[in-house]
């Protein structure tokens, strides 16, 4: 959930203003990240989008493994209470500890990422994420390859217009449906996620959603 800054451009709460990049940028903001109403109202709305899109798709998380990629303090995987287990890996170690100190039962967190020996996953979700990676179709690709047969992938990104200037961040609806076509996922699915409110602004939150199925298994 890294993407998420007070933002306001025309009007439109659309993606952040600046990618600060390192990792002690993200540490910074460890401390008061859960505090923020803007960050827990983004928090809430991809977890409601998620049980929208899950609910069409007939998934569950009741008993899933899933990978929350991201996870920062873990406002996603506190919430999957149901799941078997949550592996939440952030490149942010003050993230980490943040979401550590919560000590959810069935999450562990790491500043590792995902490898071979924890696969599969049935789930991965990625949130405020993709957009600032320096090589996100690959690594798409790399976390699609984690996937169970029939596993989905869901990621919400800023949207960059693809007329608009390119300022380091955000995904354009084609990059997204590229990625997930490159990286095998079946039954793709790009959109707008939500149009949320934020909190103490007449601004409005929207990001992308990005879906993806790893083809089942054939005879």
């Amino acid at each position: 959930m890294h993407g998420l800054h007070r933002a306001r451009e025309h009007g439109r709460f659309v993606r952040p203003p600046h990618y600060p990049g390192a990792v002690g940028s993200w540490d910074d903001e460890a401390a008061a990240w859960d505090d923020d109403p803007v960050v827990r109202a983004f928090a809430r709305a991809v977890f409601e989008s998620l049980e929208a899109l899950l609910r069409e798709r007939g998934a569950r998380l009741d008993g899933a493994r899933i990978l929350d990629f991201g996870c920062g303090t873990g406002l996603m995987s506190e919430r999957f209470g149901a799941a078997r287990s949550v592996l939440a890996v952030d490149a942010s170690p003050k993230m980490i500890d943040v979401l550590e100190r919560k000590a959810l039962p069935n999450v562990t967190a790491r500043t590792a990422p995902a490898g071979a020996d924890d696969a599969p996953f049935d789930l991965i979700v990625a949130s405020s994420v993709c957009g600032f990676l320096p090589d996100y179709p690959g690594t798409l690709a790399t976390l699609a390859g984690t996937l169970t047969p029939g596993g989905l992938f869901v990621q919400w990104d800023w949207e960059r217009p693809e007329d608009g200037e390119d300022q380091g961040f955000g995904l354009e609806r084609r990059q997204i449906e590229a990625a997930l076509r490159d990286a095998g996922l079946e039954e793709r699915h790009v959109a707008t996620a939500f149009a949320v409110a934020v909190p103490g602004s007449d601004d409005v939150m929207r990001p992308l959603l990005g879906v993806g199925r790893r083809p089942a298994k054939t005879d």
